[in-house]
């Protein structure tokens, strides 16, 4: 499977134009480097999946409500917790109006030893953190 020098082109496109309107759009001291590395993976991804070129799934998982205390929102340091357990690969964001309630998603992609069954989940599990795989 060979990516055409075009379909290149285009990926580097998009990634310029994402990074310029994120840079133009920054307030202040915001650090958008985590925001923008996660979007410039996503646009990467989009377009060689539509060049046929065979890519690896998003993986999720949600820690729901229960653990979140009562099915209270999650609070900026539960949240901060939760990162603090995560390699660079997977990010947590929180979620609510989904099928699991109020929650927290972690999602990305697994890469060298880093996978969400073999890593995540057992990592934040030793820290009485319960979480989930969905599909």
């Amino acid at each position: 499977m060979t990516v055409r020098q075009s379909e290149i082109e285009i990926i580097v496109s998009k990634c310029v134009e994402a990074t310029i309107l994120a840079m133009s759009f920054r307030e202040g001291d915001e650090d958008i480097l985590p925001k923008l590395e996660a979007e410039l993976r996503d646009v990467v991804r989009d377009e060689l999946v539509k060049a046929g070129v065979p890519v690896q799934r998003k993986r999720k998982a949600v820690i729901n409500s229960t653990w979140l205390r009562d099915g209270v929102e999650p609070k900026d340091g539960t949240l901060r917790v939760v990162r603090a357990y995560l390699p660079s690969n997977f990010t947590a964001c929180e979620s609510s109006g989904t099928i699991h309630g109020h929650c927290i998603l972690i999602e990305g992609f697994d890469r060298a030893g880093w996978t969400l069954d073999g890593y995540v989940i057992p990592r934040l599990g030793s820290g009485l953190i319960v979480a989930k795989e969905v599909k």
